[in-house]
């Protein structure tokens, strides 16, 4: 009997460590999600922002909403200049098929 008590405890420490282990994953994961948006800020810091301290903290998560802001405005001024450079390729290609059109194969 003590054989598979020490068996269950070692099965419980390994799917501990196995938790441990995802937690670890999902963090860093979570971590190199949020560096996209917004450098410099910790996942660890969002914690901080929930419950009855967040008001001490406000100032870090108005830096995480400008730089968040300022990485949409950066992608929103490239989408409008690649859909102004979609818009004349397709004015030349156009013009080019209805010239070819008008004046017919050679």
């Amino acid at each position: 009997m003590l054989n598979c008590e020490l068996s269950s405890v070692s099965a419980m420490n390994e799917d501990r460590h196995e938790e441990n282990l995802n937690e670890i994953k999902q963090v860093s994961k979570d971590q190199r999600e949020l560096d996209i948006c917004a450098e410099d800020f910790q996942v660890s810091n969002l914690s901080r922002l929930m419950g009855s301290e967040a008001s001490n903290h406000t100032a870090g998560l108005e830096n995480l909403y400008e730089k968040m802001l300022a990485k949409i405005d950066s992608l929103a001024r490239q989408v409008e200049k690649s859909s102004a450079d979609v818009l004349e390729q397709e004015t030349r290609n156009r013009k080019l098929r209805y010239k070819v059109a008008r004046t017919g194969p050679e």
